[in-house]
């Protein structure tokens, strides 16, 4: 990795054209090794993409997201898989980001055409153990996907 990485918005413009070009709506770019403790990534979303609601309890990590460009929708469930809080994080505020501890139950959507969030997590990532995603919700792929969408975007109009 380099020593130095500026975010600028050459980066994010070149970012956003990436994600809005991928089958998921979305791309990462990382900043960290993927062996790294601390890992530090710029989260790049288009509209319609899906992250389904899940945590991070067998390998523990907090979690940090700041916006710097658009809008998302960040959702809170209970164990249950109700949703317990729903805040509207934007680059103008007044909420821009939010901090998770470990084991919350979290979801986000983007509200605007496009979000860029700067994430930061411990590490090391590890695919086969990172998320444990929610069972009344459904995975990518699924054809309930865009209706689940659409219900998690209606938290916020």
């Amino acid at each position: 990795m380099q020593e130095i990485q500026l975010i600028d918005s050459n980066l994010i413009e070149s970012l956003v054209k990436k994600a809005q070009n991928t089958e998921r709506k979305r791309t990462n770019h990382n900043f960290h090794e993927q062996s790294e403790v601390y890992q530090r990534f710029l989260n790049v979303l288009s509209k319609d993409t899906y992250i389904p609601p899940h945590r991070h309890l067998s390998d523990p990590k907090p979690e940090t997201f700041v916006v710097l460009n658009g809008e998302i929708g960040f959702l809170i469930f209970e164990e249950s898989g109700e949703i317990k809080e729903a805040h509207k994080l934007s680059a103008s505020g007044p909420k821009r980001g939010i901090d998770l501890k470990p084991g919350v139950w979290h979801s986000l959507v983007c509200l605007s055409e496009n979000a860029v969030c700067f994430e930061g997590k411990s590490g090391p990532y590890d695919p086969t153990i990172d998320k444990e995603f929610h069972p009344k919700y459904p995975l990518e792929g699924n054809p309930k996907v865009p209706e689940t969408i659409k219900s998690f975007e209606s938290l916020f109009v």
